[in-house]
Parts: structure tokens; sequence; C-alpha cells
């Protein structure tokens, strides 16, 4: 499994995700509008392409993608790591939004999210999600990405396929830096399961916090965008800008730390220095393609040429 079928997998999972949300909707909207159902379909066009294609080439999924024990010491970790970036997702979250919505917000908001059992949007979002698509990002691209080249561009690659497949500038902003810090986690662990507990500590926690305002007030966030000003949003941003210059070397002193102790600490300067490796195109014409298709659906391009040809 290389660059070349990861890239043939991910236009394939972009056509299955656009076919699903036109198709769906129109045949199936009561099980579209249903958050958990929703997601839950849009997960399995993001998994199922990439382990379709993998399965294919021969690859043993347990080895390929990396499931290893972890230490409680090394879950410990993670969770202080998980803690210790969240300021800078949020800053590159705060940024998106000078120019467009919180996405995240405003689906839960239009879904009702605050009218269902949190246990069911827990999972949904913060385990369902997590699983899949660290399995598919962090496991089977990542992996395919390194047969083709070094382990730094199989990280950049890996991290902007995560961020096109959410489909929104918003999350897609914050999605490729997270994407970034999931791989650099898998590397000093050694494990696909602390990126895992990383992305279901994003998402559980926004989840939990996004949950509670809307239970207090169901239009709270449609109420925000009305009242919330750039200078606002820029002050907002001048915050999380310190708090992320404190806490994220903070963040890499904990990978270190990790590292070291699962015997992996010369990991991270390997990954640095071995990124001018060359062994085969990562960026083939596949994913030119999904790359022009997703910016084509997240400008909203797709949907007025949709339109026009249903409507004609």
């Amino acid at each position: 499994m290389n660059s070349k079928k990861a890239n043939w997998a991910f236009l394939i999972t972009l056509f299955c995700y656009i076919g699903l949300i036109y198709v769906a909707a129109f045949l199936f909207p009561a099980l579209m509008d249903n958050l958990f159902f929703s997601n839950f379909f849009v997960e399995l066009t993001v998994i199922i392409p990439i382990l379709v294609f993998a399965l294919i080439s021969g690859e043993k999924l347990d080895s390929f993608l990396g499931f290893h024990k972890i230490k409680i010491s090394t879950v410990l970790k993670t969770v202080l790591f998980t803690f210790l970036t969240v300021p800078t997702l949020t800053l590159f979250n705060l940024i998106s939004q000078l120019w467009v919505e919180n996405e995240v917000a405003v689906m839960l908001e239009e879904q009702q999210a605050g009218q269902m059992s949190f246990g069911v949007l827990f999972l949904s979002v913060g385990i369902v999600a997590p699983v899949f698509e660290e399995i598919a990002c962090r496991g089977a691209y990542y992996r395919s990405f390194c047969k083709s080249g070094s382990a730094f561009k199989a990280m950049l690659m890996s991290a902007a396929v995560f961020a096109l497949v959410h489909m929104n500038f918003n999350q897609a902003a914050y999605a490729f830096v997270m994407g970034i810090l999931a791989v650099l986690l898998v590397e000093v662990t050694g494990s696909l399961w602390a990126s895992v507990l990383y992305h279901s500590l994003i998402n559980g926690s926004n989840a939990l916090l996004m949950y509670g305002a809307l239970k207090a007030d169901p239009g709270i966030y449609s109420g925000q965008a009305v009242e919330i000003t750039n200078d606002f949003m820029i002050y907002g941003i001048a915050v999380y800008l310190v708090l992320a210059a404190v806490t994220l070397p903070l963040a890499w002193a904990v990978l270190v730390w990790i590292g070291t102790k699962e015997g992996r600490s010369g990991i991270l300067t390997g990954i640095w220095k071995g990124r001018k490796e060359k062994k085969d195109k990562m960026v083939t014409v596949p994913f030119v393609l999904g790359l022009i298709l997703c910016l084509s659906v997240m400008t909203g391009i797709f949907a007025q040429l949709m339109s026009q040809l249903i409507f004609r």
C-alpha cells in the first residue's frame, strides 16, 4: 500500500461522501437529520475505501495500522499532552472564524443536540469519529504515505487528508494542526491508540462544553454569531496566541518525555532530519482532483453547480 493507492482511496472517499450527502438527504431526509446516524454514515465513507485498498494490497491490518499496547503512564502523559495542545487548536479555530462560522456549533444547534442524550452525542463525536478517523488518517493514510517518502511529508499529507475530509474551512484549519500533532504522538508512543485517545479527548471535551451551552440555550450559537464582532474575535486570538506560545513548547517537552520513556527518544529528530527523503511521488493526480473537489464543496461552488443542473 503506497501513496498512489492512498490517493485513489481519498478521491473515492470524496465521491462517496458527496454522494451520501445528496442521495441520502433526498431519499432518507429523516435519517440524515439524525446526528448520530448521519455522522456514522459519513465516517463509514471515510474509513471503508482506504481499508479496502489496504486489504486488496495484502496489508495485515493489525500490524499495518499500528494498534499496539501502551503503558498506563503513557496514557496519562497523553492526557497532559492533550490539555497542553488545546490552546493551539483553539487559536486556529478562532482565526478561521474571522471568515467563516463555527461549523461544529452550527451543526449541533441545527440538529438540536442539546435535546438529545449526551451519551449518544458522546458516542458519535467522542468515540465513533475518533476511532474511524484515526484508523483512516493516522493509520492507513499515514502508513501508506510513509512507504512513498519521508515520515515528515507523510505527516503533512495525512494531516491534509484529515483536514479536507471535514469539508469546511473552519474545521480544516485546526484539523490540519491536530493531524500533525497526532502523528507526532503516534510516533513517540509507537501506537495508534495514543492518537485515538487524543482525538477522543479533544472531541469529547468540546462536545461536553457545547452540549451544556445548548442545553441552557438552544439558540446560543446563532445568537453569538450576530453579537460577536471581528474586534472581539481578534482579542480572543491575541489571548490564545499567548497561551499557545506557553503551552505548545510544554507539549513538545511532553512528547520528548514520552519518547524517552518508550525507548523512542530519537524519533522526533529523525522525522525532521529525514524530511527530504524521496521514494515516490506522494502528490498524484487523484489527490489533486480530490483537493479541487474539496475546495469546490467548501467554497459552495459545487452546490451552485448541482442546483443549476437539478433545477435547470
